[in-house]
């Protein structure tokens, strides 16, 4: 099922679009750590693990998606 993007409007594209950049820029990050590009501290933000950090960039990045195909 492919999204309509031109029956959305203003404020929700917005956050659609940006949740799939969000969502896309996590997993970038994520398969960067795996493949050794990065580590996984250089993520850690106040005491808790960069892993965790990452996953909540992706939850946050997913949250907006949905918010921004939410039908009326």
């Amino acid at each position: 099922m492919a999204y309509n993007f031109e029956k959305s409007m203003g404020l929700r594209k917005t956050l659609l679009l940006s949740g799939i950049a969000t969502l896309t820029l996590s997993l970038l990050l994520f398969f960067g750590c795996l493949i050794g590009l990065f580590e996984f501290e250089s993520f850690s933000l106040f005491g808790y693990s960069g892993l965790r950090s990452l996953a909540a960039i992706a939850i946050l990045g997913c949250l907006f998606a949905a918010i921004g195909s939410w039908d009326d």
